[in-house]
């Protein structure tokens, strides 16, 4: 596995390909290139950490709550996240605990707005044993 993820051109949206060795590790790499799409995240230092928990129906509608979760987290807290420790993940359900930093205009440069993360052509596979690949697309 040569990167966590890689960005889809789409003529409206914009989608991202995650991967990782563990659905554990395919969930933290979405939500790492989702907010790599929000912006940059090397200034990104610390000092806010929350506790995210959140449930769907498959994996595919997993993702995609995961996914809007963590934009509501920034939009309600104003908070850019770079790091998402996966404590708990079933078909059904996640918990997990996210750090970042409150946002601050002048440190943080902010790329574009993310609205949502849709289920238009969202997938979650494993492409072979011990690599898992996730695709979504996010309205922006």
């Amino acid at each position: 596995m040569e990167k966590p993820f890689e960005v889809l051109d789409h003529t409206a949206d914009i989608g991202l390909v995650a991967w990782g060795r563990s659905l554990e590790e395919l969930f933290a790499n979405a939500a790492l290139g989702m907010f790599s799409l929000i912006g940059a995240l090397e200034k990104v230092d610390g000092g806010f950490t929350a506790e995210v928990a959140v449930e769907g129906s498959d994996y595919e509608d997993l993702l995609v709550t995961w996914l809007n979760e963590l934009l509501y987290l920034f939009e309600a807290e104003e908070v850019l996240l770079k790091a998402f420790d996966i404590q708990k993940l079933g078909q059904y359900y996640l918990r997990a605990r996210v750090f970042g930093e409150p946002l601050d205009f002048k440190k943080h440069e902010l790329f574009r707005v993310v609205k949502a993360c849709t289920y238009h052509e969202v997938k979650v596979e494993e492409v072979e044993p011990g690599l898992f690949r996730a695709q979504v697309y996010f309205d922006i």
